[in-house]
């Protein structure tokens, strides 16, 4: 298999920051570079995956009701039995 062609990426980082990612490269046996590299895929992903769109609806309604938990062991809601 041919492996892809690599482009060479500076960057600057605080000096515990790089401390950690040798650390990390060391328990794992593989290259400060492969950690970076690895992080920027986490970080970054793939362009083609679409990102998915924050949800700024939570928490905007309210039933009216309280605890809905305590209000289902209560049995307030019966449903019709399958037929």
């Amino acid at each position: 298999m041919i492996a892809p062609m690599m482009q060479r990426l500076m960057i600057q980082a605080e000096p515990e920051l790089v401390q950690r990612a040798k650390r990390r490269a060391r328990e794992r046996g593989v290259s400060v570079a492969q950690v970076v590299r690895e992080a920027l895929e986490r970080e970054l992903g793939v362009e083609d995956e679409p990102l998915a769109p924050p949800l700024d609806c939570i928490g905007m309604f309210s039933s009216g009701t309280g605890d809905l938990s305590r209000r289902a062991s209560e049995d307030e809601y019966e449903p019709e039995p399958f037929r």
